[in-house]
Order: C-alpha cells, then sequence, then structure tokens
C-alpha cells in the first residue's frame, strides 16, 4: 500500500487531526509513522521581525532573531516528543524530522511517491494572513506522493466516496478507496458527475449525477456526510487550470472532511 505515513505537525487543531490520522492509518496497516515539524526559516530573517516589531508594537534590536529561533526550537522539541510519545504508547513505529526551511518545500522534499503524507488543511501561522500561499496548497500541487488534507475536526472513516472519470488516477483512487474501506469495514462507491458514465470494476456501486463535476462532488458530500474523499490531483493539466480553474482547487475550498488526493 504505501511506504511510510509522514504526518505533518505544527502545533494546529488540525495538525494534531493530521497526526491522529496517521495513526490511524498505521495502526491499521502496520506502517511506520514520520512526525515531521519545520521552524519557518521566513520567521528568522531581521528585516521581516523589524517590520512585525512596527505592527506590533514590541521593541526590535539586531540579534532578535536568535532569541525567536530558541523559542521556537523550545516548542517543537516539546511538540516533536508528544508526538513520539503517543505513537509508542500506541506501539506504533515512530520517528521525527525536524529542520529549518520553508514548510512546503521540506514536506515535498521528504515525500516518497510511495509515501503518504498528510497535513493539515489549516496550519499553524504567528498572524492570519502572514503568508499568501497555504502550506496544504503549495504541497498538494507539488508532492509526488499521495497526500491526505484534513481538517480540523476528525471523522470515523465509515463512508468513503471516490470521485470517478475513468481515468488512471481515479482507478488508482478507486483501489486505494478499496483497500481503506475493506480495513475499516467502510461504504465505498464511485461518483462520477456527467452524461456518459464509464465502465466502472465490478463490485463496485458507480453513482452518477448531473451538472457541474466541482459543484456536485461538494454538494454530494456535504448531502450524504461524506466521511472522505479520494479524487486524483490537478488532473486537467497545468494551461487549462491557469485558465479555467481545477476540480481539485475548488474541492479543497470548499469541502471540509479529509480528502486524499492520488497522483
Amino acid at each position: 500500500m504505501f511506504k511510510r505515513i509522514l504526518a505533518g505537525i505544527d502545533g494546529s487543531r488540525a495538525g494534531w487531526t493530521a497526526k491522529n490520522y496517521a495513526f490511524t492509518l498505521a495502526k491499521a496497516f502496520d506502517l511506520p509513522v514520520v512526525g515531521i515539524h519545520v521552524i519557518d526559516v521566513r520567521l528568522l530573517e531581521e528585516s521581516f521581525l523589524e517590520d512585525l516589531a512596527g505592527v506590533l508594537g514590541f521593541t526590535y534590536y539586531l540579534g532578535i532573531s536568535q532569541k525567536v529561533r530558541e523559542f521556537l526550537e523550545k516548542q517543537a522539541d516539546v511538540l516533536v516528543e508528544e508526538f513520539l510519545s503517543e505513537g509508542r504508547k500506541k506501539g506504533l513505529k515512530v520517528s521525527s524530522f525536524q529542520t529549518v526551511g520553508v514548510p512546503h518545500e521540506v514536506l515535498v522534499e521528504q515525500a516518497d511517491p510511495e509515501d503518504l503524507l498528510i497535513i493539515g488543511r489549516r496550519g499553524k501561522r504567528p498572524i492570519r494572513g502572514l503568508f499568501l500561499s497555504s502550506t496544504a496548497d503549495v504541497v498538494s500541487r507539488r508532492s509526488k506522493a499521495p497526500i491526505l488534507l484534513v481538517p480540523e475536526e476528525e471523522r470515523s472513516l465509515k463512508k468513503l466516496c471516490v470521485a470517478y472519470d475513468g481515468g488512471e488516477m481515479s482507478k488508482k483512487a478507486l483501489e486505494l478507496g478499496r483497500i481503506i474501506s475493506n480495513n475499516f469495514d467502510a461504504t465505498l462507491y464511485a461518483l462520477y458527475v456527467g452524461e456518459t458514465p464509464p465502465q466502472v470494476e465490478e463490485g463496485i456501486e458507480l453513482k452518477v449525477l448531473p451538472g457541474l463535476p466541482e459543484e456536485r462532488l461538494v454538494s454530494h458530500c456535504r448531502e450524504e456526510d461524506v466521511d472522505m474523499l479520494l479524487m486524483g490531483a490537478y488532473s486537467k493539466g497545468r494551461l487549462k487550470e491557469f485558465f479555467l480553474g481545477s476540480t481539485t482547487t475548488f474541492v479543497l475550498h470548499h469541502l471540509e472532511i479529509p480528502i486524499l488526493l492520488v497522483k
């Protein structure tokens, strides 16, 4: 299934939910789990801290970045130790990776195509809107590994829906959904939005709905109380996505349930 599970831990509520999903899946499939914590190097730049001091009204002095780094490192040690301690108590094979860098770059670099990367949809930021690009958005586009994006609220894995169009990525998503559903005794079905439904493998229910794929996917998952949506990531191509938008992007920004993107 996967070689490892990597979980992004940052102390946020969504980050701890990512940890919970990582532990649950690792236990079910006997996989090692790596907790990754990244101190954002952009927070340590003197020019940034000087500007921030002016906005927040604290006293800036040359060399303050070292004090900020020491504080963030102590915070990271506490978060990682809590992650490792809980994993060991659950009998899991856990390890950690800590570094300083740009979070989305580190997460993408650390994840191999055979891994599963799990991160929270809303990470922890010192100030809301501090950095324009969401780590989850960037990682979901650049990661070579499948990525599970989770909201703050955790859900039991009882109803899984696969966005299905007959393409290779949707077939991979369906196979992955079958493996997960079998292990958790969950309901699994495929959903196609359009006029000419594709063939689906025997034993899988295919629901067909009219309308725009992105809008119907979101409304259906809400109405049917789906616990996880599995789908191919950004399958339209970069040029078409640039001009017309992406079903993946729309779903990520409008649906607050775990979404597993298959690459």
